[in-house]
């Protein structure tokens, strides 16, 4: 509003020159030179926030950049633990192949203890350590899927984090855009200011010429 009223008053100005000219020549060329002096600070101000502008929108795609390297090494990291669980699940299949191996053949050795005494001795002693296996690809699964747990939950933290990098990196965008159409805005008006300094610069002269 300040600035209109301004632009007001200088074609105000302007169109009474023809008037006043005669009478009061000292008050009206004051007048030019003030129209001028505001358009010039206008003009500075103006190109001061284009330069504001400028500095943010490389700030921000700074910013958005640290983002997205930030993004590409979750997903570096999330194809990591995919590789990892893809290895588990492969060791447990095995496992639970010879789990199930161990189990088959002391049902086995348990049906030949009983067709053949003379054997006992050695059918017991395999009884015992397919038991003692059996305890220990046991305590294996349950690693292995304690393991997957703990993936399970970093995946659902890189998940999160990634979210957020969207999130903030959708933020910066916007900010971005914004700064952008503020410094169109500041350099339309710094072009208008500057026009309207030459044009008051160049009234003025014409005054002072014709007071001579």
């Amino acid at each position: 509003m300040k600035h209109a009223h301004l632009i007001t008053l200088i074609a105000l100005t302007a169109m009474s020159f023809a008037a006043s000219a005669k009478t009061d020549v000292p008050g009206a060329l004051g007048q030019l030179k003030t129209n001028e002096d505001n358009a010039k600070s206008n003009f500075k101000q103006y190109e001061d926030n284009a330069e504001i502008a400028s500095k943010n929108i490389v700030e921000v795609t700074a910013a958005i950049k640290a983002l997205r390297d930030q993004k590409n090494q979750l997903t570096s990291s999330a194809a990591n633990l995919n590789k990892n669980l893809a290895i588990l699940e492969k060791m447990k299949e095995r496992l639970q192949t010879f789990n199930k191996e161990e189990q088959t053949a002391m049902k086995k050795e348990e049906s030949q203890i009983a067709q053949l005494k003379n054997q006992l001795e050695k059918l017991e002693a395999n009884k015992a350590k397919r038991e003692q296996n059996i305890v220990s690809y046991g305590e294996k699964i349950a690693e292995v899927d304690k393991e997957k747990t703990d993936w399970q939950e970093q995946h659902q933290a890189f998940a999160s984090i990634q979210k957020e990098l969207d999130v903030k990196e959708a933020k910066a965008m916007t900010e971005r855009e914004k700064w952008i159409e503020k410094r169109k805005g500041y350099r339309g008006e710094s072009a208008k200011w500057e026009k309207e300094s030459q044009v008051a610069e160049q009234a003025r002269v014409k005054f002072d010429k014709l007071k001579d």
